[in-house]
């Protein structure tokens, strides 16, 4: 990458990448720092769950709103794209999902594999399914995130003809959800999962449309300002958990409001963050960050079992966590981690380029939305469940045989080969517009 000038097409946004690529890290050292292994036996768990300075940083730190940002501004613009060009919403559900699914199916035969060596090698098996459960919890990501993608066209759709109305549905439901749940005390939040992440992944649309861009620089400051005190209003006064990590599971309006803070927040810094990415060190940079990104996410918790795996075989410590010992043993932890991820980054990818190649056979919208679902209940039973549950090899069938579908496509008649071949006309001309 150092050596050539990637080709940027004229409708990409820099900016959207950049923080897609600076994020990671930050997803990465929180979870390296939550891992916490101590005890006589060896146990797993979170090891911030009571450091108190947490709370305040997840009020700036929790990037997960940004996440969901710009992956609806990605998603819209490759929707509309493959729209222009005459695709189906099963054509881009096969196309997203087949995308998401195979590096999931990798990275979860590579954690159970790790799982495996620790235990031929002795390791406590009450440890290991402490320590599978606690590498389970960065999946919750890959579930929502499936979900929120198989919406897109039909969001955008609503986006386009009724924006705001659509805006104010979601949120809408989002503070309905929190109030039938915490007042009521009837057991409905899990439904934010799909309502606050779609309002936040409509946000990235808006971002895409310029809607913010357009705005005074002040307007923006003062309703991200708005948006955090609107936060403190509930935490004060309504009794929300002031741990925006403990808003995640599952999400609460706090949620929508960091994401709509940090939308004003990021359109103000955007002029500075594009002239940033002017320069060739910080475009190659976060060129390697986007390009292994989904390596580094998944793959972040098999480095993180191959380090452990490596302390125990040389028989070195686990101090008591956050004491001194300890926070200053997590500059070695981290380290390592990267180090094994570094290693990862060159040959996970020389691995998943073994994949067949997608079959041209349309694909009914239903069994797209079928294979989605497979997606999200493989990734879903491991991530509740743990790995090391017996349900784990059915759920990595069951993803395997999505995989599989989406791979052949059907169950249709194949695409015709001039149609193919006028479709991926138009889908070059759509790019290069």
């Amino acid at each position: 990458m150092a050596r050539a000038v990637p080709r940027i097409p004229p409708d990409r946004d820099l900016s959207i990448d950049f923080v897609r690529a600076i994020c990671l890290p930050v997803v990465v050292l929180l979870h390296a720092l939550q891992m916490g292994i101590a005890g006589d036996p060896l146990r797993a768990f979170n090891a911030l769950a009571e450091w108190r300075p947490l709370t305040a940083i997840t009020w700036v730190g929790m990037i997960m709103p940004t996440f969901f940002i710009a992956g609806g501004f990605a998603g819209i613009t490759t929707w509309r794209r493959m729209h222009g060009a005459g695709g189906t919403a099963a054509e881009y559900i096969r196309a997203r999902m087949l995308r998401l699914a195979r590096p999931v199916l990798f990275a979860m035969l590579g954690v159970l594999a790790a799982m495996g060596i620790l235990a031929l090698c002795g390791a406590d098996p009450e440890f290991l399914r402490t320590f599978a459960f606690r590498l389970a919890e960065p999946l919750w990501f890959i579930a929502v995130y499936a979900i929120c993608t198989s919406f897109v066209p039909l969001m955008a759709a609503l986006h386009r003809r009724a924006a705001w109305a659509t805006y104010f549905t979601l949120a809408g439901l989002a503070v309905a959800v929190d109030l039938v749940d915490r007042s009521l005390h009837v057991p409905v939040g899990a439904l934010n999962w799909l309502f606050v992440w779609l309002f936040v992944q409509q946000l990235g649309f808006g971002v895409r449309d310029q809607w913010y861009s357009r705005r005074p620089r002040r307007l923006l400051l003062v309703l991200a300002l708005v948006a955090y005190a609107l936060m403190a209003v509930a935490v004060l006064g309504m009794g929300y958990d002031p741990d925006m990590i403990a808003n995640l599971n599952p999400p609460t309006v706090l949620l929508l409001l960091l994401g709509l803070a940090q939308v004003y927040l990021f359109t103000l810094l955007q002029p500075a963050i594009r002239a940033a990415m002017r320069q060739r060190p910080v475009l190659v940079g976060i060129g390697a960050l986007g390009v292994f990104g989904m390596v580094v996410y998944l793959w972040h918790t098999v480095a993180m079992a191959v380090v452990v795996g490596a302390q125990l075989a040389l028989g070195l410590p686990f101090p008591p966590v956050l004491t001194t010992t300890w926070w200053i043993t997590r500059i070695p932890w981290v380290l390592a981690i990267v180090a094994v991820l570094a290693v990862l980054c060159l040959i996970v990818p020389r691995i998943e380029r073994l994949w067949p190649a997608e079959r041209a056979r349309r694909m009914p919208l239903w069994a797209a939305l079928a294979c989605a679902v497979a997606l999200v209940a493989s990734v879903g039973w491991v991530l509740t469940q743990g790995y090391l549950t017996p349900g784990t090899g059915a759920a990595v069938v069951l993803l395997a045989a999505a995989i599989a579908w989406l791979t052949t496509g059907g169950p249709v008649q194949r695409t015709p080969v001039d149609a193919r071949a006028r479709r991926s006309d138009r889908t070059e001309t759509g790019a290069q517009a």
